[in-house]
């Protein structure tokens, strides 16, 4: 039952909430990232598959507790869609266009940085909206 709780977006939470469950979850990734590196070392393939295998899991709760956080902003989880794209843009070769085409490139890397820092500061720095929003009761 917590776990599909962990992974429901409806609802709300709160910034202290979030901020709660974000440290807890990289601390947590990062074990299970450390285990796992550390059983293919020693040559146990199988159980550091497994171990990994809580990584892409661990990613889903996130993208619904985020859901859950900017709700509680009164924002649609829609926003975690440009949020993605921002983030998916720094895995383009944009190092290919730097030399003929810089200013494209320098406004796209600012943009990226803009929404990155938007996004960071309405979900963990800012509070939620007071009382009831088209979202349902204040966060948790």
């Amino acid at each position: 039952m917590a776990l599909g709780r962990a992974l429901d977006p409806h609802g709300r939470m709160s910034v202290a909430a979030y901020r709660r469950f974000v440290v807890r979850t990289n601390l947590t990734g990062a074990v299970l990232l450390c285990l796992a590196i550390w059983l293919a070392a020693l040559g146990a393939r199988w159980p550091a598959i497994l171990v990994a295998a809580g990584l892409p899991l661990i990613g889903l709760m996130a993208l619904a507790a985020t859901a859950r956080r900017l709700h509680d902003r009164d924002r649609s989880a829609g926003w975690l869609a440009v949020w993605g794209l921002a983030q998916a843009l720094g895995f383009a070769p944009l190092d290919r266009f730097v030399e003929s085409d810089p200013l494209p490139v320098i406004g796209l890397l600012v943009a990226m940085l803009g929404v990155s820092v938007w996004f960071f500061l309405e979900t963990v720095l800012r509070r939620g909206t007071p009382g009831p929003n088209r979202f349902g009761a204040a966060g948790d």
